[in-house]
Order: structure tokens, then C-alpha cells, then sequence
């Protein structure tokens, strides 16, 4: 059975840790977090999926400098390396973007292209899927050191 964790009205900060979770925010602007206090791997933080990601609540997706050690973005709201994000429409063209996260819009799929435009992963991959496909942009981040 996969794990589910679920935040309530308010703001939560929600947390799957390694393997494949289901997360719901609920109300409020919410942060699932990506922080495993190592680099990235795909055993380590699993796929997880996210319910009820609400861009119009300023819903966020944390991501740890220290677990997705390619990004050189500085800590804050955003990429500030415009880019580090893209979006794609399969997941074939994402696995050889130039991007560090890419999301493509068409499955919600949300990826860490470890090696850029190399074939593959490298060791990144899939680790999250928004069932909403919401139409994240840049600012649906936040990067923390």
C-alpha cells in the first residue's frame, strides 16, 4: 500500500521522504518537500504523487540544493537560472532537456535531469506526478540551500 499524507485547512508543509507517496495539501498554501539531506537518487525519494497541487493558493515545491545538486539557482522563489525549468509534452524530449527539473505538461511527470542532454537520467528521473497537470511555471518553486 502506498503511504498517504494529508494536510489540512492552512498552510502545510508536507514531506513524503523516500519512496512512492501520495500527498494532498488541501487548503492553503502548502509546500511538498524535496530535502533528503543527500544527493539525488531515485531509491532515496521514489515516485510520489501530489492530489491537489493549487497554483492559485501558491502552492510550492521545495527543492534542496543539497538533494538536487546540479541546480545553481540561488535559494529563494524561482529559478534564478531561467534554464534550470522547462516544460516538455513527452517524456522522450525530457529526458534529453538542457534543463535540471522538467515537467511535462501532458502526464503532470515532474523530472530531475541529472546529466542535461546526455541520454537518460543520468542519476536523476521521475519523482513526482501531478494529477492536476497544473501549469507550473518557475514560480511554483522554492529553492532552499
Amino acid at each position: 500500500m502506498t503511504p498517504s499524507f494529508q494536510g489540512q485547512e492552512g498552510n502545510d508543509q508536507l514531506n513524503g521522504g523516500g519512496g512512492n507517496d501520495t500527498l494532498t495539501g488541501g487548503t492553503g498554501a502548502d509546500q511538498f518537500v524535496y530535502d533528503t539531506n543527500v544527493a539525488f537518487s531515485t531509491s532515496g525519494v521514489g515516485i510520489d504523487t501530489i492530489t491537489d497541487f493549487n497554483i492559485s493558493q501558491t502552492d510550492q515545491i521545495v527543492l534542496d540544493k543539497n538533494t538536487f545538486n546540479t541546480i545553481i539557482s540561488n535559494a529563494g522563489t524561482g529559478f534564478s537560472v531561467s534554464s534550470e525549468f522547462a516544460t516538455v509534452t513527452n517524456d522522450t524530449v525530457a529526458a534529453t532537456s538542457a534543463a535540471d527539473l522538467v515537467y511535462n505538461t501532458t502526464t503532470g511527470g515532474l523530472f530531475y535531469n541529472q546529466n542535461g542532454t546526455a541520454s537518460g537520467w543520468g542519476t536523476g528521473g521521475q519523482f513526482l506526478t501531478l494529477t492536476n497537470k497544473p501549469a507550473l511555471t518557475a514560480n511554483q518553486f522554492l529553492i532552499q540551500d
